[in-house]
């Protein structure tokens, strides 16, 4: 569950509308009435040349902006907490699997819609750029986890050290923790065992933005549409074969495939899509039928994802085959809706500010939720299960508050600084 935190500044409006965007949503700081024809110049294409004879658009829509989007990080917090309820003691919320899935489309979407803006305002993107701000966001985090965690082996003994701690955090910190999980090397109860879905995503930026640069750089935008395209069927295809051609479905074919960035990469490219059809201004400014439409969609999403929570259990053949993707599409209709109603109901609830800050700390509450968990185990400490785990959450929000404040926050800062510059 990576954290994708914007560098934008937020995004305001000055006449809400019932479900819509504000009525300046993404017009440019010199305002001026928005544009009603064609399709921006995008993806690595920069505003025309006046002095150029090459035809080009001469009124576009007003370009997107990210921007700090409330709704968006309510939506982190509901992924982390199904997770971290499934994991108290492996009974609550079954299908708590689903916010894994919600954080990679998410995931795909922000990442996309950042670098494809970078892509319209400069016309190229820089990876070095791109994986300095990675690593200032990820590694920090996770290097105090692994650190809080030899303190604790120093003063406890724990069983297996070498595979369930060391191996585990040295899997996290190289990202290699997915296909380690995946081909049935991972020890029982590592200490990091979680963060296999991080190393699903920080392949997939890897990948994305290499991508990303070579469509930019060809000045195509279509080309973009067509590796994430590409790259999803192909993901789709290869989780199929794997399941259809496993005689029986067994427990070790469902590892390989539920763990794996190949075959659930098709999830974080349906994010990409949906980031470069909003860098194209193709998710803001619907009609209002269109909006009622979305408005019901979301709903009955928002209802589907809440169902797989209680019902879907892990290691199920019709998980892989039709939960997977099922998912992915309710989780970018949910997108899709925060994006178009901010100032619907449901896009309130969701931006609710208990829930942004939980979503703010989403990302370190899931790398030290695991380890504390297993710190701390009800029969261990002789309290019974709510007072565990109560001092467990305690602790968890303890550490990554203070992770927040003293160290996550204070960089991004420095980021935002190093990009105004």
């Amino acid at each position: 569950m990576d954290d994708v935190a914007t560098d934008a500044a937020p995004v305001t409006g000055a006449e809400p509308v019932t479900c819509g965007p504000p009525a300046t949503l993404g017009q440019p700081a010199t305002g001026g009435p928005p544009a009603t024809s064609s399709r921006p110049a995008t993806l690595g294409q920069p505003a025309p040349d006046h002095g150029s004879t090459a035809p080009g658009p001469t009124d576009a829509r007003p370009s997107f902006r990210l921007g700090n989007r409330r709704p968006l990080t309510g939506l982190r917090a509901f992924a982390v907490g199904v997770v971290i309820a499934f994991h108290s003691d492996f009974r609550a919320l079954p299908g708590a699997w689903v916010g894994v899935q919600v954080f990679f489309v998410l995931s795909g979407f922000l990442i996309t819609a950042m670098l494809s803006a970078e892509g319209v305002r400069h016309g190229r993107i820089s990876l070095a750029g791109f994986y300095a701000r990675r690593g200032a966001r990820l590694l920090p985090p996770l290097l105090v986890t692994i650190g809080l965690l030899a303190v604790y082996a120093a003063f406890v003994h724990v069983a297996d050290a070498a595979h369930r701690l060391w191996g585990d955090s040295l899997a996290a910190l190289f990202y290699y923790a997915d296909y380690r999980q995946a081909l049935g090397h991972a020890p029982f109860f590592g200490y990091l065992a979680q963060s296999w879905s991080l190393s699903v995503e920080d392949q997939f930026y890897l990948v994305w933005s290499v991508l990303l640069v070579a469509a930019v750089a060809t000045g195509r935008r279509r080309l973009a549409y067509g590796f994430a395209a590409a790259g999803l069927a192909a993901s789709v295809a290869d989780r199929l074969w794997l399941t259809f051609h496993a005689h029986p479905f067994t427990g070790a074919v469902f590892d390989r495939i539920y763990y794996a960035f190949d075959t659930r990469a098709d999830a974080l490219l349906l994010g990409c899509l949906l980031g470069l059809l909003a860098t194209d201004g193709f998710l803001e400014g619907w009609g209002r039928s269109a909006l009622r439409v979305l408005a019901g969609a979301a709903l009955a999403s928002a209802a589907f994802l809440v169902w797989i929570c209680f019902e879907a259990r892990l290691s199920t053949e019709t998980l892989v085959v039709w939960w997977l993707p099922t998912t992915a599409v309710a989780a970018g209709v949910l997108i899709v809706y925060a994006l178009n109603c901010p100032d619907g109901l449901g896009a309130r609830l969701l931006g609710v500010g208990a829930l942004v800050f939980v979503g703010e700390l989403s990302y370190t509450l899931y790398l030290v939720h695991f380890p504390v968990f297993l710190a701390l185990q009800p029969q261990a400490t002789g309290w019974g299960f709510w007072p565990t785990e109560a001092v467990r959450l305690a602790i968890v929000f303890a550490i990554a508050t203070a992770s927040w404040f003293l160290l996550e926050r204070p960089l991004q800062r420095w980021r935002q600084r190093n990009a105004a510059r």
